[in-house]
C-alpha cells in the first residue's frame, strides 16, 4: 500500500500537539500567564512568587509521582497579540498540562483558544460569563466567582447581629466595563431579597476619577449609604478609601476579594470578603508556607497574594497526581482529575474545593476579615450561600 508523506506529517503534528494524548517527560509542564505591571501587577508578582516557591518545595519534597512540577512563568502584559502568542507558545512549544490564568480579561479573551486545545485551566476567580461549563468545560477556579462572593458579603451585612438599623442601605463601587461590573444587577437583586435597600451604582473608570469632589462619588454624598461594596484592587480601594476621609460619611466599607489585602492595612474597621489566608495565619496548610520562608527569604515580607500562588501550585499538583499517571499524563485526565475533588481541603489556606461536571466552582463560601491594628484578621468562620 503507497503512503501519503502529507498524510504522516499531519498526522507526526497532530500526535505532537494532540491534548489527549499522554506526556512522558521527566518533567510535568504548567503554565501561567500572570500580570507583572499594570492594575494587577502588585498582586501578580506576589502571586507569582507564591507560585514559584511551591513548585520548588514540592520538586524539594518528591515531586509528583517522581516527576518534577515545571512553572513555565510568562508576564500578563494584558495586550491580545502578546498573550495570545504567549498561549501559543505553552501549548505548542512547552505542550503544556495544565494553565492558570490570573486575570479574568485574558481568561475572556483565551477562551476559544482553551476550549479548541482542551487545555484544563485553573484561573484565580471567573466572572459569570465563564461560570458556564457548557461554555466552558476546561475552565476551573480556585475561589469562589465575584458573584458568590458579593452574595456572602450581603448575607454577612443581612445577618450582622451589630446591625441595627431596619433596612441597611448599600451601593456598589466598581469599574464600568466586564469583568468588571458584569455580576452586579444579580449582587443586587440578592442584596435586596435579602432586605437590603441598594442604592446608585458608582462606577469608576480609574483612581483619577476616585476623588472627594469628581461626579463619580457624588452618590456617596447624596445616598449616605450605610455599607459600600468595593469592586476593584486593592490599591484603588485603598486610594478611594484616603479619599473620602474627609466627607463625613459614616459608610462602612466591604472590600471583594481583589479591594482586600495589606494594602488597606493602614486603614483600620475595613472589611473584606476574602478566601484566601492572609500569609501567617494560623492554619495547618501554612506551616509549609512558613518554613520555606524561613529557609529561602526569611528577611522577606509577603502578602494574602504570595500564599494564592502557592495554593495555586499546590492544586494543581493535587490534580495532576489523581490524573492517572501510571498510564501517563494527559490533559483530558487532568480535567477529569479535577472533577474528581470533593471537598478537598488545603490546610485552611481556601475553602474546601468541591468540583463536578456540571459546575467547575470550587466552593460558595468565605470568610469575612477586618483591618485591625495594622493586620487582617479573620472576623467570621466561613459564611456559604450554598450552590
Amino acid at each position: 500500500m503507497k503512503k501519503n508523506p502529507l498524510l504522516l506529517t499531519f498526522l507526526l503534528l497532530f500526535l505532537l500537539i494532540d491534548p489527549g494524548l499522554t506526556s512522558s517527560q521527566d518533567s510535568l509542564k504548567v503554565g501561567a500567564l500572570v500580570p507583572f505591571t499594570g492594575r494587577l501587577g502588585d498582586s501578580g508578582r506576589e502571586c507569582a512568587r507564591g507560585l514559584l516557591d511551591a513548585g520548588k518545595w514540592i520538586n524539594q519534597h518528591g515531586g509528583i509521582f517522581g516527576k518534577k512540577l515545571e512553572i513555565v512563568l510568562i508576564d500578563d502584559s494584558a495586550q491580545p497579540a502578546e498573550f495570545v502568542a504567549a498561549f501559543r507558545k505553552l501549548n505548542e512549544g512547552d505542550q503544556i498540562l495544565l494553565l492558570y490564568l490570573y486575570s479574568a480579561e485574558t481568561g475572556l479573551a483565551l477562551m476559544p483558544h482553551i476550549n479548541l486545545h482542551r487545555i484544563p485551566t485553573l484561573t484565580s476567580s471567573f466572572t459569570p460569563l465563564l461560570a458556564d461549563t457548557t461554555k466552558t468545560p476546561y475552565l476551573f477556579s480556585i475561589t469562589p466567582t465575584p458573584l458568590d462572593l458579593s452574595k456572602i458579603a450581603m448575607k454577612f451585612i443581612s445577618e450582622s447581629p451589630d446591625i441595627k438599623m431596619r433596612k441597611p442601605k448599600i451601593v456598589f463601587i466598581s469599574f464600568p466595563e466586564p469583568p468588571g461590573k458584569d455580576f452586579l444587577e444579580d449582587a443586587k437583586s440578592y442584596a435586596k431579597t435579602l432586605g437590603l435597600e441598594v442604592g446608585p451604582d458608582i462606577l469608576s473608570s480609574g483612581i483619577s476619577s476616585l476623588r472627594s469632589n469628581s461626579s463619580a462619588l457624588a452618590p456617596l454624598k447624596s445616598y449616605h449609604p450605610d455599607f459600600a461594596y468595593l469592586n476593584m484592587t486593592s490599591k484603588e480601594a485603598s486610594a478611594l478609601l484616603k479619599e473620602v476621609r474627609g466627607m463625613d460619611l459614616k459608610t462602612r466599607w466591604i472590600g471583594s476579594m481583589r479591594a482586600f489585602d495589606e494594602n488597606l492595612s493602614a486603614l483600620n474597621g475595613v472589611l473584606g470578603v476574602q478566601p484566601i489566608a492572609p500569609f501567617g495565619e494560623e492554619v495547618p496548610g501554612m506551616s509549609d508556607i512558613k518554613e520555606a520562608h524561613q529557609r529561602w527569604h526569611p528577611f522577606d515580607s509577603h502578602t494574602l497574594s504570595y500564599v494564592e500562588g502557592w495554593v495555586t501550585a499546590k492544586v494543581m499538583a493535587e490534580a495532576l497526581g489523581r490524573s492517572l499517571p501510571e498510564q501517563g499524563f494527559s490533559r483530558e485526565r487532568v480535567k477529569m482529575a479535577f472533577e474528581s475533588f470533593k471537598n478537598f481541603i488545603v490546610g485552611g489556606l481556601l475553602p474546601p474545593l468541591t468540583f463536578t461536571a456540571r459546575d467547575h466552582r470550587p466552593s460558595t463560601e468565605s470568610r469575612i476579615f477586618i483591618v485591625k491594628d495594622g493586620k487582617l484578621i479573620r472576623h467570621t468562620g466561613f459564611i456559604s450561600i450554598g450552590r
